[in-house]
């Protein structure tokens, strides 16, 4: 790709071998049929169980529901625009519930996603070594690695965002109104699953503000540029004035709809959470010493920022503004929840391409250079090669290839050994309970307690049953939480810890077996 030219579809086409090869090594089609596991799975389960009772139970669209029953509630409570969820559903509903079709429109999201940012990298760039090395740069995040077909909304935002910045720039570079819907129709649908995708969003809206009112003052000619921007934040106000109203409604105490800010916490909780961030979360976020430097990158480019593309400059600030901004609102969640860092990943194309640009333009030398390009290549896949290792163990810690090499040290190892053998004797057998219960006379309808699970839908998702958990009864003695969850109607008792058989509190509620696994007890209360 520096010698002889190719064609567009032969770059296509090796960009798409080379992507395809990257997803196998991750084990990305290796886990497609694989239910909610691993990293998160508390989350995966919750956005399972609001598709699990739109495929059941036929719910409307906006009335979505989860397993967990909340202190005798409905279960109906909402998160993000359920728009996935309904439309799995669905399709479940005509071709039986399957994991990959659910797992691979995740994919197929992210790897449209992932093209589209190829595409706009050659649009600037215009050279096919860097368009391909930009978004396989992206895709070696451990985080993008591992949740691209997670069933989780951040990387299908994510993967609208890079689509939608491919259109918008081809609206300000034709002057294109069309492709200007295109992509606030695309942030829209970013926004309306997770409202931190709209980083790019706010930046060039805040852009095309500076550039009709205070630089060009040319309202009576761009108005109509207005509509979109309008609309794209009429609707995402409106769904979230919905979601709100919903919740509060039903149950609000599942999904975070409101600000976890940096000054709610006291100075100690504040340097606990921002050791993990740093220790923990930003590994996963990016490959440390990259991240470091690109934002050396980003600093010399601010320095030397009269020789750089004016419009990305301007961008790369104001996302790096917005990021800070959004880490100081939501710092209360930087202590395990690194998916809530795959959006921020913006910055890692915006800052590759305004650096790449900044090359071509005064040091066209160095850009075109074969040894910066094939030091690039060996860079890019020592950073693919410690994604794939740090993704693998999290589903399977016998591949000796990942399990043994020095990206993992000691304790990660230590972790996931114990992680995978914990999972396979204790809730693993609620993936296939349904005879079991069937066997037991535990009907689809009847509700649960389920112990121990201090989760709220991970065990009653897996088990497929409404009913109640460990979750926001923890405080209360084992059998007091039995004796509320009776009251609210539970029938039986799942036991899916062989262990807890010994608790001296739970002897009165385990006279009347009527049925189980190895791992699973099932008692009538």
């Amino acid at each position: 790709m520096t010698g002889r030219k190719f064609s567009p579809l032969q770059i296509n086409l090796i960009y798409g071998i080379l992507f395809l090869m990257i997803a196998w090594l991750y084990g990305i089609f290796d886990t497609m049929d694989r239910g909610p596991y691993s990293r998160h799975q508390w989350r995966q389960a919750d956005c399972l169980s609001i598709t699990q009772h739109y495929y059941q139970d036929n719910l409307p669209f906006l009335e979505p529901e989860i397993h967990w029953r909340g202190n005798g509630e409905s279960g109906k409570t909402i998160s993000e625009f359920p728009i996935l969820y309904y439309s799995v559903a669905k399709i479940w509903q005509v071709t039986g519930k399957h994991y990959w079709i659910y797992r691979g429109i995740s994919f197929l999201i992210m790897a449209i996603g992932l093209f589209y940012l190829k595409k706009l990298a050659q649009r600037i760039l215009k050279d096919d070594f860097w368009s391909i090395f930009v978004p396989l740069l992206l895709f070696s995040s451990p985080i993008l690695a591992y949740y691209s077909n997670s069933f989780m909304m951040n990387s299908n935002a994510f993967g609208l965002v890079l689509i939608g910045a491919y259109h918008y720039h081809r609206h300000r570079t034709e002057k294109s109104f069309k492709h200007l819907v295109y992509a606030c129709t695309l942030f829209l649908f970013a926004g309306l699953l997770k409202i931190t995708a709209l980083l790019i969003f706010f930046g060039v809206g805040a852009i095309f503000l500076y550039e009709m009112f205070w630089k060009e003052r040319s309202l009576k000619q761009r108005w109509k540029e207005l509509l979109p921007y309008a609309g794209t934040l009429i609707l995402i106000l409106a769904w979230y004035s919905y979601a709100g109203a919903y919740n509060a409604k039903n149950m609000s105490m599942v999904f975070l709809q409101g600000l976890l800010p940096i000054w709610d916490l006291d100075w100690d909780d504040i340097y606990l959470n921002w050791k993990l961030l740093n220790s923990d979360l930003k590994p996963a976020y990016f490959n440390v010493p990259a991240l470091t430097l690109l934002g050396i990158i980003f600093i010399g480019m601010l320095i030397n920022f009269k020789k750089a593309n004016r419009y990305l400059m301007a961008l790369s600030v104001l996302i790096t503004i917005g990021m800070i901004g959004y880490i100081l609102l939501f710092f209360q969640v930087f202590n395990v929840h690194e998916y809530y860092l795959t959006n921020l990943l913006i910055f890692i194309p915006l800052i590759s391409l305004l650096f790449l640009d900044f090359l071509k333009t005064h040091f066209e030398t160095i850009f075109n250079s074969r040894s910066v390009k094939i030091t690039a290549s060996i860079a890019l896949a020592f950073l693919i090669y410690s994604a794939a290792v740090k993704t693998v163990v999290k589903y399977d810690i016998g591949k000796k290839w990942a399990k043994n090499s020095f990206v993992l040290d000691k304790n990660e190892v230590t972790f996931w050994e114990w992680y995978h053998w914990d999972y396979a004797n204790t809730l693993k057998e609620l993936e296939t309970i349904e005879s079991v219960f069937k066997k037991a006379g535990v009907q689809l309808n009847d509700k649960v307690i389920s112990m121990p699970d201090g989760s709220i839908n991970i065990s009653l998702y897996l088990m497929n049953r409404n009913g109640y958990s460990d979750y926001s009864l923890n405080r209360f003695p084992r059998s007091e939480r039995i004796e509320r969850a009776k009251k609210w109607g539970a029938k039986y008792l799942i036991i899916s810890n062989n262990d807890l058989l010994e608790d001296e509190n739970l002897q009165p509620y385990l006279t009347n077996k009527v049925g189980g696994t190895a791992h699973v007890s099932i008692y009538k209360l």
